[in-house]
Parts: structure tokens; C-alpha cells; sequence
């Protein structure tokens, strides 16, 4: 199966306004090693967070979301931002969608377009998580409850009778 890739279009007022760009997920191992990268980041500039995140790639960092790069030392920060924007190619003519190159700094020409382009490759990376993050949130519980934890297949509650 191919890597999942999606273009998006800026909607944004100004300069920046209908230029499309195509977003290219990274492998999952790469896409591992970046997330762990920037939870350990944030993690040695002081942020607090649970060990069970820590350590999970790419889905510990969908339980955070974006907030996490404004957690880092701006040179961590910029340097694994730089490495999700490699992500990103443009499509000088969007009539021509078969033609595209590596992002370049010029192809942006608005500050907000910059940020929104973050947001989407970041998005493409950690979405397909949010749906299971209460299974994970689940999973860490029942983890670090051992060996006290009930069988799956126990029942949760006991009949009581109403007063």
C-alpha cells in the first residue's frame, strides 16, 4: 500500500490564497523516530509529560497535538519542524496537478500560511490516533495496574438491589 499523501489548498486571504500543496506522510518508522524525537525534546526543556507518552512515537504525540513544539528549545523545535515540512511539496500550477517540487521558502509569502502548512502535516501524522487515544489511555491504566487488573471478561459492576 502507498504512503498516504493529501493536497490541500490555502483558503487564507493574501498572497498565498489557491496555491495547492501535497502533504506526504512519513514512514511509520520515521514517522516513530520523529515523534519520539519530539517528545524527548520537550521532555529535556522541562515539559511534563507521563511516562506512558514518553516513550509511544508518534501517538504519544497525538495524545499532546501541536502544543508540543512550543514545549521545546527553539533550536530542537525548529529543527524537527523543518523535518515535518519536508513533508510538503507544491503544486505551481494546480490545473497541473501531476507537476510538483520540494517546498521552497519563496512558495510562502504569508506568515499564517506557514503555520496552517505546520498544522496540516502534523495532522496527517497524528489523526488516524485520536480515534483509538482513549484505548491507549486504557491500555497505560491497565499497565500500570500489573497484575491487580480485572480479566476484560470480568464483570465491572456487582447486581445490587434497590433500596
Amino acid at each position: 500500500m502507498a504512503i498516504k499523501e493529501i493536497t490541500v489548498t490555502c483558503q487564507q486571504e493574501g498572497a498565498d490564497k489557491g496555491k495547492a500543496f501535497v502533504i506526504t506522510r512519513m514512514s511509520a518508522f520515521e514517522a516513530d523516530k520523529w515523534g519520539r524525537h519530539c517528545l524527548q525534546a520537550a521532555i529535556s526543556s522541562g515539559a511534563n509529560i507521563p511516562e506512558a507518552s514518553a516513550q509511544s512515537g508518534v501517538s504519544g504525540l497525538a495524545a499532546i497535538g501541536i502544543s508540543i513544539f512550543g514545549m521545546m528549545a527553539p533550536e530542537k523545535m525548529d529543527e524537527l519542524l523543518a523535518r515535518l515540512m519536508q513533508c510538503v511539496s507544491v503544486q505551481p500550477d494546480p490545473g497541473n496537478p501531476s507537476v510538483r517540487r520540494p517546498l521552497h521558502e519563496s512558495d510562502i509569502e504569508e506568515i499564517p500560511t506557514v503555520g496552517w502548512l505546520q498544522k496540516e502535516a502534523f495532522a496527517l501524522h497524528v489523526d488516524f490516533f485520536k480515534g483509538v487515544g482513549q484505548l491507549f489511555s486504557l491500555l497505560s491504566v491497565l499497565l500500570q495496574m500489573g497484575n491487580s487488573a480485572p480479566s476484560p471478561d470480568m464483570p465491572t459492576s456487582t447486581n445490587a438491589t434497590p433500596s
